[in-house]
């Protein structure tokens, strides 16, 4: 039986054939599981075989250790425990020549399936030598860009895969120490470069201890920094990632390093592509959401202050805000028509929300008067940065400096009503209002002002006026 003219035409255009290989390839899945296995990783491997072959060999191969479904992964998982251990043997020794292979998608697809085959057998503490071979592919002299591209993006994938308790700290420093190497400004390949940044971003749940250690934490948070000024756009994109993570997962270890990511990301916002500066916010929402957290943690505790909250939110504020509130007036055309929009104007809008959830009252100094200046200009994209901001910040602040906040907005609707372009900033304030100030999301808040009913009945009355007017500028 020929794989490669089988694996061929079950790519035909012919239905009689594609059905009669298909018909073939399952009749060798079925009776002889090990060889069928084992056939396709050398389609995989081999240069000279067609690219077309090569492809489906990987994708059958990937999609026989792996499953969506929890029942047929786990007959999957089964299967090639069962396998004779010399087969395996020779179907991974396939997979790890195919990483120097010329062809760029077959390095890929078998990146992929030793990551398959290594979240199998790392945690029943087999294929203990992977991480060495992969490494050394890195180390080896004369080692093409290609092969250490394709190891980089399997040593990013086994780390997707299996779960760090899985791997010895000496094979995480390792891991670590061939992902930075490859990030260095003087490897040349752009391609190894990205996907080294890539490989680190997968392997960051893994670097605990060298986060705990300063020494080790310093460098690395130096190569990511200097990464995210790389003059590729992916590379750049692929740092601020990074940097993201580590807001989400290292948070307790951030402070010496916030005035240099700051500045990083204050240049990114203002002047870089979009990828990238939508990462640049993405880390202080991050940020937000980490300090929130610790807020809702603490509350009510005599630890409240605790050191764990660095308050980095609150330091930035003054800097932060104004930055934010600048990528409101880059909106795109007809973006309220979509509700699934994501620009750096909706990520800056979604920051400043989380902003004021996080500090409160605070922002409010700082946000109203960029609403005031821009809330009656005729640039309609300034009235509508000015609505954006304005429905960002009214969850957070407290009910005292609420009210007036929504009288104001009551004022600036019954205004709206006369313009021509209305319903386009009414739409785009109702949408945040549907995301943030609904009167039922409030309530719960207003109930607990049972000493102050009058202040209780009026914010009240304000959001559901507020409310039934939206929809109406909306209907008309």
């Amino acid at each position: 039986m020929d794989i490669t003219q089988i694996l061929l035409a079950a790519q035909s255009p012919d239905g009689n054939l594609r059905s009669a290989a298909e018909g073939n390839i399952k009749q060798f899945q079925e009776q002889n599981l090990p060889n069928f296995l084992l056939s396709l990783s050398v389609e995989l491997s081999n240069d000279e075989r067609p690219p077309e072959s090569r492809r489906l060999a990987g994708i059958i191969l990937k999609n026989s250790l792996d499953a969506k479904d929890s029942a047929k992964k786990e007959l999957l998982i089964q299967q090639w425990v069962s396998l004779d251990p010399s087969i395996k043997l020779q179907i991974k020794e396939s997979l790890l020549i195919t990483l120097g292979s010329s062809v760029g998608d077959a390095r890929q697809t078998s990146s992929q399936v030793i990551a398959k085959i290594a979240s199998i057998e790392i945690p029943r503490r087999e294929w203990q030598d992977l991480i060495a071979k992969l490494l050394s592919n890195m180390t080896q002299p004369g080692a093409s860009a290609p092969l250490k591209q394709a190891t980089l993006e399997a040593l990013g994938y086994v780390c997707e895969e299996i779960p760090p308790e899985h791997l010895e700290q000496d094979q995480v420093n390792a891991v670590l120490t061939a992902v930075v190497q490859g990030m260095n400004q003087t490897e040349l390949s752009s391609e190894v470069r990205l996907a080294a940044v890539k490989a680190l971003y997968n392997a960051l749940d893994f670097a605990e201890s060298n986060f705990a250690n300063e020494m080790e934490r310093t460098f690395i948070m130096k190569v990511i920094c200097d990464t995210a000024v790389s003059k590729e756009v992916e590379i750049r994109q692929a740092a601020f990632e990074c940097l993201v993570a580590i807001a989400s997962t290292y948070y307790v270890h951030l402070d010496p390093y916030m005035q240099t990511i700051f500045n990083l990301t204050a240049n990114a916002v203002k002047g870089d592509e979009e990828p990238v500066a939508l990462q640049a916010v993405e880390f202080w929402s991050t940020i937000c959401e980490e300090e929130i957290e610790l807020q809702e943690e603490y509350e009510g505790s005599d630890d409240a202050n605790s050191t764990v909250n660095y308050r980095f939110i609150e330091k930035a504020l003054p800097s932060l805000v104004p930055m934010l509130l600048e990528t409101l007036l880059k909106q795109e055309e007809d973006q309220e028509q979509d509700d699934n929009a994501w620009n750096i104007s909706m990520s800056g809008g979604t920051c400043l929300g989380l902003i004021a959830r996080t500090v409160g009252d605070a922002i409010v100094p700082l946000v109203m008067p960029f609403v005031e200046a821009n809330i009656t200009k005729p640039d309609w994209r300034c009235r509508e940065a000015a609505t954006f901001a304005f429905g960002s910040i009214l969850d957070g602040p407290s009910l005292e400096k609420l009210a007036p906040l929504v009288q104001a907005g009551l004022d600036f609707l019954l205004n709206t009503m006369n313009d021509p372009n209305s319903q386009r900033v009414a739409k785009m304030f109702q949408m945040w209002l549907r995301k943030s100030v609904e009167p039922y999301i409030f309530l719960p808040k207003v109930m607990k002002m049972q000493s102050r009913p009058h202040l209780c009945l009026h914010l009240i009355f304000l959001m559901l006026l507020l409310h039934s007017l939206l929809l109406r500028i909306v209907v008309i």
